[in-house]
């Protein structure tokens, strides 16, 4: 992980430099909503916890709420402890940009819940048949260098897709036929960028940024992907393990151009949690 997301700025913390990496699929002028979840998760695990809460307290969702198309310029990420009890803690974090000629605007704005790790109490509880799909192994090759990058020169994918269905080892692209298939998606996911330049991501950072495939992968259909997401829903039992993280999606319904979809998240272990996202139909610019 050569490359990143973002520059954090060596005067001010708070504030955060896109790199061309960062850019959207919608505007070149906007970023992707993936990196914004990423940017939730990193501010409440580097800000907001303890070295004994990182260990005690299980991030169980991360909600982040999309409302302005992203700009491509640095980012004010805040962030403000709103519980802290022995059990739980609530965080939210704002997501900020200064416009010219509008000043500072909010951009997003992100909730965290964690929850304390025990043990779970006796009895059976019905679960969902497990996920019996291996992943690829850790020292799979990444993928090869591409001459599509955001600034037309060689660069990576910005992750790396396994398709379990129709498996070809390309990164995904709603535009890819065999990617228009009609049905459940299943594929396995793992980052090729740092979120934060000079830092490896956290696993919790990783699987807030692969949550946003919620998205593409319920919303595209025949005709590619044609929904926004205006949010990111992640629930987590546990933090994965491991790079890749496994996805499949498990819902999609749509009327009068509001859509929802989820899909379930996996690791090499089995089950960790579920994404869900709303969405609006949307034209590409």
């Amino acid at each position: 992980m050569n490359e990143a997301f973002f520059n954090r700025d060596s005067d001010n913390k708070n504030v955060y430099h896109p790199t061309l990496y960062a850019r959207g699929p919608w505007d070149p002028k906007t970023l992707h909503g993936r990196v914004l979840s990423g940017l939730v998760a990193f501010e409440v695990e580097t800000n907001c916890l303890s070295e004994d809460e990182v260990d005690t307290f299980q991030a169980s969702r991360i909600t982040v709420d999309l409302f302005r198309p992203p700009p491509m310029s640095p980012l004010i990420v805040t962030n403000q402890i709103v519980r802290s009890g022995r059990r739980i803690k609530v965080v939210d974090v704002n997501i900020a940009s200064d416009i010219k000629g509008r000043g500072i605007i909010d951009i997003a704005r992100g909730s965290v819940v964690m929850l304390k790790k025990s043990e779970n109490p006796d009895g059976e509880i019905w679960s969902p048949t497990a996920w019996e799909i291996r992943s690829p192994p850790e020292d799979m090759p990444p993928p090869y260098v591409a001459q599509k990058g955001p600034d037309r020169t060689a660069s990576l994918p910005i992750w790396q897709t396994v398709n379990v269905q129709d498996d070809t080892g390309e990164p995904y692209d709603e535009y890819r036929s065999q990617n228009r298939k009609l049905g459940v998606r299943r594929a396995w996911i793992r980052e090729t960028y740092s979120l934060i330049s000079g830092m490896l991501p956290s696993q919790l950072v990783r699987i807030a940024q692969v949550a946003d495939f919620a998205n593409p992968f319920t919303n595209s259909g025949t005709k590619g992907l044609s929904y926004i997401n205006a949010d990111i829903t992640l629930y987590l039992q546990r933090t994965p393990i491991g790079s890749w993280i496994g996805t499949e999606t498990s819902y999609h319904g749509a009327d009068q151009g509001v859509s929802v979809g989820t899909m379930s998240l996996y690791d090499r272990s089995g089950r960790v949690g579920t994404s869900t996202v709303c969405g609006l139909a949307q034209a590409r610019s």
